[in-house]
């Protein structure tokens, strides 16, 4: 009996909590952009010709749907300069935290501004590492 209690109680929270958040307009909840294709960078040059690699995974958040749409729509333009700037780094670098923290913020950076220039609309908030696999 206690559960079935527990169970109802549960049910009409939810729906009282879905029905606020339903109700109450404009979301504002963040949205979030994940291209799905990993970026690999290879430091061979760098680290005297033993193999050493960077996989990183990219989300983007925003709480503007037209943002998603965006990223989308000029996917190939957003990769082609996630991949250069990646390109860019130096293997020692990248192995601090400060130094990716640095590198999370330039991709934010870099993607901010193809949005501003392709869209006019600068609303993306964060960019995320969702994988950053250090070899």
């Amino acid at each position: 009996m206690n559960n079935l209690l527990n169970a109802l109680i549960f049910t009409v929270l939810s729906f009282t909590c879905f029905v606020s958040y339903a109700g109450g307009g404009q979301t504002t909840a963040p949205l979030y952009y994940v291209i799905e294709e990993p970026f690999t960078i290879n430091f061979l040059r760098q680290s005297d010709e033993k193999a050493r690699y960077l996989q990183i995974k990219v989300a983007l958040k925003s709480t503007d749907p037209a943002i998603l749409t965006s990223a989308e729509n000029n996917l190939p333009m957003i990769q082609d300069a996630l991949r250069m700037l990646f390109a860019e780094q130096d293997m020692d670098t990248v192995k601090s935290l400060e130094g990716r923290t640095q590198l999370q913020e330039e991709a934010y950076q870099r993607i901010k501004a193809i949005f501003e220039e392709e869209t006019g609309n600068s609303n993306l908030e964060s960019v995320y590492f969702t994988t950053f696999l250090w070899q």
